[in-house]
């Protein structure tokens, strides 16, 4: 008995030591505060829609939701920032970090340089479409934004990442409607300037994408661009076209595509074959009220369906299928 009882007693003290360790190590949960430093929840956003942003953009557009990140070292917007940045993308809103350095008026403008606010290393805000905040995180950075954006589900949908498993005629685990070696030729006469005229064959990956073309045009909001609205055009180099035409948001981030071993194709926005083909009306995919991107394996076979998704969504969705894309080159740890 006593034997038992001294066995129960050394369970019990290494149990609470280990309980014990576990606490002390266990995350600290996300807590916002109502105010801070020339900011308070329900004020306005120091930075949101029309603030001043990197090119190609020069102004952040309008979004669901904004989130501002105060870190030292960082000054990104969206994907650049981190992988999270796809995701925040795909939800629609806007991701921008700044540093406190370098000609920097932020942390005048939030409060940060005030005595009271001495110990606050970092900081995240998010607010909404309307640039009203909704809520502020002390000493809280970029590697927090997604467990802090779960917090409020009025703005941010994470179902937006998922996929579906069937659209239209078209169900996951069947062939896409274009395989690899099909002749796309008759979908766009613009193939003809690239010499693009079938589907080429041994990609680990194919992407179609039926959407609004999104050309990218900035200025007009002197002084930070010019004052006159004009086209944003980049250098297009082999590989990083995006067919049957460069669309310049995307020319650089998609021959990313290329490094990975895949390939992929979007819409002829003068041609509606392509939309017919994989079941969208054309009219609709104009207007930018209808898009879908398909992922296929190397044989064709349909892997992913994402209704309402473009290839700006690129990241988000091959991220949910490492067997195919290896996006760690990308984002390592």
């Amino acid at each position: 008995m006593q034997r038992r009882f001294i066995t129960v007693l050394i369970f019990l003290i290494i149990t609470g030591t280990a309980l014990v360790s576990f606490r002390r190590h266990a995350p600290s949960p996300i807590v916002g505060v109502s105010a801070f430093g020339h900011i308070a929840v329900g004020g306005e956003a120091v930075t949101g829609r029309g603030s001043h942003t990197f090119a190609p953009y020069f102004e952040i557009p309008s979004a669901r939701f904004y989130i501002m990140v105060i870190e030292n070292d960082i000054w990104c917007s969206n994907e650049s920032c981190s992988f999270d940045g796809h995701f925040i993308q795909t939800m629609g809103g806007w991701l921008q970090a700044e540093m406190t350095c370098c000609g920097s008026e932020i942390k005048y403008e939030l409060g940060l340089d005030l005595p009271e606010n001495a110990e606050v290393k970092t900081l995240v805000v998010v607010s909404n479409s309307n640039n009203k905040i909704v809520g502020i995180y002390p000493n809280r950075g970029l590697k927090d934004v997604l467990q802090i954006l779960r917090l409020h589900p009025d703005l941010a949908d994470f179902s937006l990442l998922d996929g579906v498993q069937e659209f239209g005629a078209l169900d996951v685990g069947e062939t896409a409607p274009l395989w690899p070696g099909d002749q796309i030729s008759y979908l766009s006469d613009k193939f003809a300037q690239s010499n693009t005229t079938h589907v080429p064959i041994g990609k680990k990956f194919y992407l179609y994408s039926v959407e609004k073309r999104k050309y990218d045009m900035v200025g007009g909001n002197a002084p930070y661009g010019r004052d006159k609205v004009y086209e944003n055009k980049y250098l297009c180099f082999i590989g990083s076209c995006r067919y049957p035409d460069p669309d310049p948001p995307h020319d650089f981030f998609f021959a990313e595509v290329y490094d990975l071993g895949g390939w992929f194709l979007a819409n002829d926005m003068d041609s509606p074959e392509m939309p017919k083909l994989f079941g969208l009306d054309p009219e609709a995919v104009l207007r930018g009220d209808s898009s879908l991107v398909v992922l296929t394996d190397s044989k064709g076979i349909i892997i992913a369906l994402h209704p309402g998704k473009t290839l700006a969504d690129t990241f988000t969705i091959l991220s949910q299928h490492p067997d195919l894309a290896d996006l760690s080159k990308f984002y390592p740890d």
